[in-house]
């Protein structure tokens, strides 16, 4: 997925940082500027980027948007604003979709516009859709750093993570047979402890039957509890 961020005359240093930072976390490497007012190698800029510089140090400066988008040949636009020239929206958990109808080759440019106003109705023209991110109406504009970061995990979160992402194993959960040793065991303490106010205590211990089994402990876990009731057990002169 060859996807390019492209910034059009944005404002602040420590906006260009934090699109740099937000690119990186979500594996996009290529930023392009287009009337920056300020450099990527600004101190602020540097400093909200941390470990992305190398996105500034590489970043490509345009003065005008024709020159910067000329190789691309997707270009995707992103708004808040409705008008007569601003239609066919699509919603940003649609854009992974959009993105992988187009040749594998092609070139993809994502648009955000500058801080206050967004991309101009001219800007907006050259873009083949445009894409918004839902947002409460109380405030629904969001910061170009927050607008990048959205967009971009949108695509992240819908790539193949297996090479991508650490690898997260899953601890085995408790088999039934260590889950009725844990209750008996449970049972056994609550005794000792005194803890049941008679000898018919089957209805509370159905309850936390119900209780443990619906947090699906991992074997791990039933050991550790085992040892709690075990101590109990121990401390009280029980078996």
């Amino acid at each position: 997925m060859n996807v390019s961020i492209v910034l059009v005359r944005p404002r602040y240093a420590g906006n260009i940082g934090s699109v740099a930072r937000a690119m990186k976390n979500m594996g996009l490497s290529r930023l392009i500027l287009v009337r920056p007012g300020a450099l990527p190698e600004h101190p602020e800029a540097l400093r909200l980027a941390v470990d992305a510089k190398n996105i500034l140090n590489k970043a490509e400066i345009f003065d005008d948007l024709p020159a910067a988008i000329k190789e691309f040949h997707f270009l995707i636009g992103t708004s808040r604003r409705e008008g007569k020239h601003r239609r066919d929206f699509i919603w940003a958990n649609e854009l992974h979709a959009l993105i992988s109808e187009q040749p594998p080759q092609s070139q993809i440019g994502i648009l955000f516009g500058a801080e206050e106003r967004g991309l101009t109705n001219e800007e907006i023209s050259h873009c083949h859709r445009v894409v918004t991110i839902p947002s409460s109406p109380d405030l629904a504009s969001l910061n170009l750093a927050q607008s990048v970061m959205v967009i971009a995990y949108e695509l992240f979160s819908k790539r193949d993570l297996k090479s991508t992402s650490p690898s997260f194993k899953k601890s085995p959960l408790a088999k039934n047979e260590e889950m009725e040793g844990m209750y008996q065991q449970l049972e056994q303490a609550l005794v000792a402890i005194k803890f049941f106010q008679d000898e018919h205590h089957f209805h509370m211990m159905r309850t936390l039957r119900a209780l443990l089994g619906r947090a699906h402990p991992t074997a791990r876990e039933v050991r550790i509890l085992r040892g709690i009731w075990r101590q109990i057990l121990t401390l009280k002169g029980s078996k």
